[in-house]
């Protein structure tokens, strides 16, 4: 039974997916302007967020700022999945940070190459194993 939709853009056009990083973006924007800069003891810089997509982790030194997070994307109408949402209280004394994921790679570079190396492996080795069979492949 059809239905009419008159909020949004249809899913899977191409535009929507355009329009919705515009709207986050806006979104994002007004973020920054209520978070504190983050600093660090190193005299670099920290980005407030890291985004991909529709995915963003926020950083920051105080948890109380994740009040202001929400707060702001309410006022967008855009929806925190709490499933997926995470607090990770980094350390340099601890050794866990290594495990913790950020838009789906490892904090440690290291780790994070050593945890794809076995699906390239697998991956390549099933190619190989189609690559030098005897087979002949006729241009027909």
């Amino acid at each position: 039974m059809p239905f009419m939709s008159n909020v949004g853009t249809p899913q899977g056009d191409s535009l929507s997916p355009v329009l919705f990083t515009i709207y986050l973006e806006n979104a994002l924007r007004e973020i920054r302007t209520t978070l504190p800069e983050p600093n660090s003891s190193y005299g670099r810089e920290i980005l407030s967020e890291i985004a991909y997509a529709d995915d963003v982790d926020f950083i920051g030194h105080d948890v109380a700022n994740i009040a202001k997070i929400q707060k702001t994307l309410e006022k967008y109408q855009l929806k925190v999945n709490t499933d997926k949402t995470e607090f990770t209280l980094l350390s340099k004394s601890e050794e866990d940070w290594k495990k913790v994921k950020k838009v789906g790679l490892l904090i440690d570079d290291n780790e994070d190459i050593e945890r794809r190396k076995q699906p390239s492996s697998t991956a390549l080795s099933r190619l190989n194993n189609l690559w030098l069979k005897d087979n002949n492949i006729y241009q027909n």
